[in-house]
C-alpha cells in the first residue's frame, strides 16, 4: 500500500493502548496536550493521556466504581461554537447523565498553549466503555478521556465507537 503525504499526515503519532487512529496529526496533538481536569468538592485532579493515575484509580475503586470517563458536550467535531451554544450542549449533557443516573463529577480540558479556551467537562464514573461511546457520538465529539480499571489513561477516538 502506498501513502500520500496526506495519509501519512493523518497517521497516528502516538501509539495509544492496543488502537491506532487516523485523527488528524495537529488534533491529535492538541487532544494530547491538554491537561484534563477534575474540580469538584472531592478536591482538584489532573489527568493526562498516556498516564496512570493509581490514586484516582483507587479512590473509585473504594466506591466500586473502577472505570471512568472525561466528556465534553463543547464544541462538537471540533468545530468552535459560542459560549452560549457550548452552554447549552453542556446542560444537555448534564441533563441526559442525571436522567441516566450516572455520577459525575465536574471538571474541564484546558490545552497547556492556550490556543484553545478550556472546555467544561464531565468525569463520569461508573459507566461502561460503551456507554462512553454511545454519549461521546451523541455530544459529536472526536474523542473523550477514557480512565480503565488499572488507572491507565488513554484517548478514544472516534473511529472506534
Amino acid at each position: 500500500m502506498v501513502l500520500t503525504v496526506a495519509d501519512k499526515n493523518r497517521l497516528q503519532c502516538w501509539q495509544l493502548p492496543q488502537m491506532y487512529t487516523f485523527m488528524d496529526k495537529k488534533l491529535l496533538n492538541a487532544y494530547m496536550q491538554t491537561d484534563y481536569i477534575i474540580d469538584d468538592d472531592i478536591g482538584i485532579w489532573l489527568i493526562n493521556i498516556g498516564q496512570t493515575e493509581r490514586t484516582l484509580s483507587r479512590y473509585l475503586h473504594r466506591f466500586k466504581q473502577p472505570a471512568a470517563a472525561f466528556i465534553t458536550a463543547y464544541n462538537p467535531h471540533s468545530k468552535a461554537l459560542s459560549k452560549q451554544q457550548n452552554e447549552q450542549r453542556h446542560k444537555a449533557l448534564v441533563a441526559e447523565l442525571n436522567a441516566k443516573q450516572l455520577p459525575f463529577l465536574n471538571g474541564y480540558g484546558a490545552g497547556r498553549d492556550d490556543s484553545w479556551p478550556a472546555e467544561k467537562s464531565v468525569f463520569i464514573t461508573n459507566i461502561t466503555q460503551q456507554q462512553a461511546n454511545q454519549l461521546a457520538a451523541k455530544f459529536e465529539q472526536q474523542a473523550y478521556v477514557w480512565l480503565d480499571e488499572q488507572g491507565q489513561v488513554s484517548l478514544i477516538t472516534k473511529e472506534h465507537y
